[in-house]
């Protein structure tokens, strides 16, 4: 099992559906620590589609298998378990502009 987890980290995760009928193993961005939980969001090969949606540029270094998008639209909370394996992590500009985008579109006010 996983005990702590970092902002920027990139796992393999089986990550439920949204429709919540099944799951399936993809990479995840970990977004937040929540103890025996984490807020992840999920990684893709589709290229860029909305705003909250961010290209990898330096997706190799994450552990990805190719060119791939981060989606800020699909967050879950996931039990620490569903994590399989860390396979990377973010560069600082990824990282750098996740962060960005993040405080940018989720405010609350």
């Amino acid at each position: 099992m996983t005990s702590t987890v970092e902002l920027g980290d990139v796992y393999v995760c089986v990550f439920p559906f949204t429709s919540g009928q099944g799951a399936r193993a993809r990479p995840v961005l970990v977004l937040m620590d929540l103890g025996p939980d984490c807020l992840v969001c999920r990684i893709t090969s589709v290229p860029h589609r909305g705003f909250l949606d961010l290209p990898v540029t330096n997706w190799q270094e994450a552990g990805l298998e190719k060119p791939s998008t981060i989606r800020l639209s699909r967050l879950v909370t996931v039990e620490k378990p569903l994590l399989k394996v860390r396979i990377g992590r973010l560069a600082r500009a990824d990282l750098d502009r996740v962060r960005t985008l993040w405080n940018e579109k989720f405010r609350l006010e």
